[in-house]
Order: C-alpha cells, then structure tokens, then sequence
C-alpha cells in the first residue's frame, strides 16, 4: 500500500520570468466576473466555459488575430482602478504560485483609458461599446488618467509583494502606430523609477517588409528611446517576432534596445544573428505564442526547428517566459514541459533563469541579491579543496634567496 503524502508545503522561489503582459494574464474567472458585473457582452450563452473557448486560439494564424481576444475582455478594465490594482494583485499570486522570485511585467497604461484616441485598431471598436453580442450599460470613468492607470498597478503588485514574496516590477509599453503616445511613456518611466517603473519597450505589429518598412522606423519613437537610454532608462523591444530580421538589426542599432521580446526570426539572417551572439543581446523567449501568433509558421529558414534549440545549443542568453497566458491558457510550467520534450534539460532551465536574472532591469544591488536568491534556491555550494595532510613535520626553512639579475649577450661568444 502507497503512503500518501500532503503537497510540498514549501517550493523554493527559482524562476525569473521578464516577458509577460499584465493585461495579457488576467485570469479567466475575473474577466468572467466583471464582464456579468458590468453587463457588458459575453461570447456565446454568457458561461465561463464560453469564454475561454472565445479566447483560445484554435487554430494559428497571426499576431493580429492572437491579439483579438483581447478585444473581449478589455471592456471589462479600462477606467476601473479597482479593477486595475485587483487583477496586478492577483498577477503577483498567480507568479507566487509559478515559483517565481521575480518579474517583469509590462503593459501600456493608454490601453486602459476609454479614449479612442489612446488605442491600437484590434482595441478601438470593442473598448467603444461595439462588440457584437449583448449591449453593455457600463460606463468608464473618462477622468481616469494614465497615471492614475499605473499607481494602480503599482498599489497592486505591491500588496502582492508583501504577501507573496514575489517581486515584481514593471516595463512600460509604447504601441507601434501611435507614436503620439510615447512621450507620455517615457514621462512616465522618468517620474516612476524610483517607484517600481524598471524600463521601457514598444509592442505592436512590426508589418512583413524589409528595411525602412520593417514597422519599426519611426522618427518619434526613435528619438524616445534613444532619450531613455541618455536619461539611464532599461530597453526592450518587441522584434523579430511578427517582422524579419531586420527589425531585430534596428532595434539594436536605432533604439538602443538591450533586450529583445521574442526574435526568432534573427535566424532569418545569420549576420545579424551572430552581431547579437557578439553583444550578448538577450531574447525573451516565448514558446507556445511563438506557434499561437504565426511567428514559427512564418520562419524562412531552412531548418524549421524551434529557434530556441540554437539560441540554447549556441549559448546564446535567452530567458523563458509565457507571454499572454490569458490567451495561451499556458503556465511557466507548461513552457517548462514543453522544452522538456525537446530536449532541454536541468542544466538549460538553471542557465536561463541565471541569464534572466543577469540581464533583468534591477538596480545593480537588487540584481545581486536576486542572483543571491537563485544560489539559494539551487543549493550552489562553495567548495574549496582541503588542505591535505603532510606525512612528517614541517621544516625550518632558510629565506629564498633573491635572483641573481639576469645577463644578456649578443653572440656565443659572449656568453661568458
């Protein structure tokens, strides 16, 4: 007969996750709750099962049609501080839960404003009440502000933090094709440093083409991010996922980008690919959205292997993390499991976790003491070979006498 055994009451925090949306990783329940709270339009019959099936991708096409779901649930947040800091609370819980000792979470704080004006296509017609289904009677507060927007969040994750043990910090999002909107960004990150606001990214559709077309050249979101990098302010940016190599190549060279989300198609150009290895640009890895928003199926390499395999067997620095789990329906563990069945093994989960750690936007003393936790949590140990014993008593020696200077001469001859 098999003893049976209560649940580890204790799961050491190990993991380091850096690229994960707070408005991509809400959980279904709340979304649920609210949209019946508000009365506002829930697919099919209205249950929650309905829902998630609205929100899962069946079948994989592109990042815009990913990125549909959110056009759901968004409704259901935007202008509602409590619900704002409830779902940052929650987030830190859920990371808790993961075994997380730290992450970064980003988000774009236009995107939970009412305004129109402040939001990408795939948003604007659901976020303004036209959704198909069930008219909604909830009205959001149009004197919520971005600010407002993001002490909410911060309120949350702190509260989380407290209670948890989880750290969490945030990364603030520009939106591609709403250029007007990053001034206030880096605003932002400037004033928010201190308070929990660790860097900056751009997210968005980066378009299909090459070169000056790659979606990523915009003269304003440019010059933000190259005013980031002079005022000391973390970048990441959003490539080589939707777009082609190219766009991992600009945005490294044009927004001073440390951090790459994604960029599995840098493979698409071996050049571009090895001037990354060279400077140690680090990829924030996602796996299952890499397939979910068309990123692997669009890949023109001619090996279809998984860009992560390289990126692992050429050491490169890459962390893992889940992306959208709303959308994903993925946990840190199911990315875990998933490389598992690749092939990785202990040894690449520890290294990535370390790397995630190395290259996260902490405070140079916060970064310590994370690498610190993670030593802890791993058992690394500090062994230092014992002296051995001598078989006779030590002796009196006598001082080494100094060297005599050296003598140089030119020919044989001279040697004497």
């Amino acid at each position: 007969m098999f003893a049976l055994h209560e649940p580890l009451k204790h799961k050491p925090k190990c993991r380091v996750q850096l690229h994960i949306h707070l408005d991509g990783a809400i959980r279904h329940e709340t979304i649920w709750e609210l949209l019946r709270k508000k009365k506002l339009p829930l697919p099919g019959s209205g249950s929650l099962e309905d829902l998630k099936n609205a929100l899962k991708v069946q079948e994989p096409q592109d990042l815009g049609f990913f990125l549909h779901g959110f056009t759901i649930f968004m409704p259901a947040f935007v202008g509602d501080l409590e619900a704002i800091e409830r779902i940052s609370y929650e987030f830190v819980e859920d990371q808790a839960k993961e075994s997380v000792a730290y992450c970064e979470t980003r988000f774009c704080p236009h995107l939970f404003l009412p305004d129109s004006a402040h939001q990408p296509d795939y948003l604007t017609s659901e976020v303004n009440g036209t959704a198909e289904g069930n008219s909604g009677s909830a009205t959001p507060s149009t004197d919520v502000t971005i600010d407002d927007v993001l002490k909410a969040v911060l309120k949350g994750l702190r509260r989380g933090e407290e209670e948890f043990g989880t750290k969490v910090r945030v990364i603030l999002c520009c939106i591609r094709g709403l250029p007007h909107l990053s001034g206030e960004i880096l605003r932002l990150c400037d004033e928010y440093r201190d308070k929990g606001v660790v860097g900056i990214d751009i997210a968005g559709n980066e378009g299909s083409q090459g070169g000056e077309n790659a979606g990523m050249q915009n003269a304003v979101d440019i010059a933000v991010f190259q005013a980031a990098k002079e005022k000391g302010i973390h970048r990441t940016v959003h490539a080589g996922e939707a777009g082609p190599a190219k766009g991992v190549q600009e945005a490294v060279e044009n927004f001073a980008a440390e951090r790459i989300g994604h960029g599995y198609r840098v493979l698409e150009d071996e050049n571009i690919y090895q001037k990354c290895l060279r400077d140690n640009i680090h990829f924030e890895v996602c796996p299952h959205s890499s397939y979910m928003t068309g990123a692997i199926k669009n890949l023109t390499t001619t090996s279809k292997r998984h860009p992560v395999l390289r990126f692992a067997e050429d050491e490169a620095s890459f962390s893992i993390s889940t992306d959208d789990p709303t959308i994903t329906f993925t946990t840190l563990q199911d990315e875990y499991r998933l490389l598992s069945s690749w092939g990785f093994t202990e040894a690449h989960f520890t290294r990535a976790n370390f790397q995630a750690a190395l290259n996260s936007f902490l405070p140079p003393e916060e970064k310590k003491a994370l690498i610190d936790q993670l030593r802890e949590a791993y058992s690394f140990i500090d062994y230092k070979v014992p002296s051995l014993p001598t078989s006779s008593p030590p002796t009196t020696r006598s001082p080494t006498p100094p060297l005599k200077p050296s003598i140089t001469f030119g020919t044989w001859a001279d040697r004497s």
